[in-house]
């Protein structure tokens, strides 16, 4: 048996181990006493052991969901969090093994030291600091040896483990196709070739006060990526900033954040703190460029049509942006038009009241998300009137991942002004 298949058969073990154990605590759910939060809270350790030895695939899909605290339980998200932060990097001599594969000789006369010590890890690779013959500074991305050929099969567990948790209220039809979107975007994410490409796109677009480093082509190829190096604090850091740097930061990342969905159609898809700083200049520094998404221009006027209806109480026109963005059936405000409109005022009222409030929205204030818990709990039962849009799931990924994050930075944003901006086209005035 091959090496590749001999992994892949070691994952799916692990990763049907981890789903058979979520199952039999389910199973537990009728009997009395039992504890919702307790059961949350194993599966999520469970899952955080199990995603985290594997890497690659199902490492990233546990990043991806624990970006969603917004809707999945808090027990479970506050574990799968940790596999953003205590990813641990793997011995420099095992990827040394991949610059082996990747560089020739000319490649390697390029470089006068690396350093051994990985300065970041995540579910696809890692990044050392190194120095090019003549000084310059770059860090090296490299990818873990057998994330690659893992991506379709991780994927396929994942299914496997959401069904038997029964997380998500969705079919198995739609569960699919959210899935596929899902194996899309992380198969992209595993060919560096794809993330140099990616790089260059978003340098292409010059958004206002963000910074991108350069790529290094030369020594970059499908399972490396060089670039040079850019020196910044992490965003994670900015909470003993002054609070007018807090806001800056804050507003320059939901602007820019407006003009890749609907001016430019490209969004970086991926923002934790890690994947972003600050430079000593007061630019935000952007890392990262794996996980991007293109946006359709029918999506983007979907989503558009969706909020200028919220903001202006129009809840038939919310309707029909959604059923524009494939949601909901077109005809089924028509139908059930009480049943519609208190769904959507009420989403409305949870979401939008406390960024109206005042001139600023402080992401610190916390009712919001409370509140939008509680709708979206109560409205589980309405789930067969609305379909899941594959196309938008890292859109939302990345809505939800910067409320925390602009939530961590403790930012004050003018955000109702900026929704009306967005509302009415002119995102790129912001």
């Amino acid at each position: 048996m091959s090496d590749d298949k001999r992994d892949q058969r070691s994952r799916r073990r692990k990763l049907f181990g981890a789903g058979l154990r979520t199952l039999g605590r389910g199973a537990r759910r009728v009997l009395p006493g039992y504890d919702r939060a307790q059961y949350w809270t194993q599966s999520g350790l469970d899952w955080f052991d199990t995603l985290g030895n594997l890497k690659g695939a199902a490492m990233k899909l546990g990043q991806v969901a624990a970006q969603y605290q917004d809707l999945l339980p808090p027990e479970l998200t506050e574990q799968l969090a940790r596999l953003q932060r205590d990813a641990q990097p793997r011995p420099f001599a095992q990827m040394r093994t991949v610059l082996e594969m990747a560089w020739g000789p000319e490649a390697w006369a390029q470089v006068a030291s690396i350093e051994q010590t990985a300065m970041a890890a995540a579910s696809i690779g890692q990044v050392h600091r190194a120095r090019l013959v003549g000084g310059r500074a770059v860090v090296i991305k490299i990818r873990y040896p057998e994330v690659a050929g893992s991506v379709d099969a991780d994927v396929a567990n994942l299914g496997r483990l959401l069904r038997w948790s029964r997380l998500l209220p969705i079919d198995a039809s739609r569960l699919d196709e959210v899935l596929a979107e899902v194996r899309d975007r992380l198969a992209e994410e595993t060919d560096y070739r794809v993330e140099r490409a990616n790089l260059m796109a978003m340098r292409a677009l010059d958004l206002p006060g963000f910074l991108l480093p350069t790529p290094v082509d030369t020594l970059s190829g499908e399972s490396v990526l060089v670039m040079e190096e850019i020196v910044a604090e992490r965003l994670d850091g900015l909470r003993d900033a002054d609070q007018a740097a807090r806001d800056r930061v804050g507003e320059a990342l939901v602007a820019n954040l407006a003009r890749q969905v609907f001016t430019h159609g490209l969004l970086h898809a991926d923002p934790h703190p890690g994947n972003y700083g600050l430079t000593a200049d007061g630019r935000v520094a952007v890392y990262d460029f794996g996980c991007i998404k293109r946006v359709a221009q029918v999506e983007a006027d979907g989503m558009r049509r969706v909020l200028a209806a919220s903001l202006a109480y129009d809840w038939a026109g919310v309707h029909a942006g959604l059923a524009d963005l494939g949601i909901v059936n077109p005809a089924a405000f028509a139908d059930e038009p009480d049943v519609f409109t208190d769904i959507y005022r009420r989403h409305h009222h949870a979401a939008i009241d406390a960024v109206k409030a005042g001139p600023l929205y402080d992401f610190t204030e916390g009712s919001v998300i409370t509140r939008l818990r509680t709708e979206v709990r109560a409205d589980l039962r309405h789930w067969r009137r609305f379909r899941p849009a594959p196309e938008l799931v890292f859109v939302m990924r990345t809505l939800s991942g910067m409320y925390w994050l602009l939530r961590g930075i403790e930012a004050r944003v003018p955000l109702y002004d900026m929704l009306e901006a967005v509302a009415d086209g002119r995102e790129d005035n912001l």
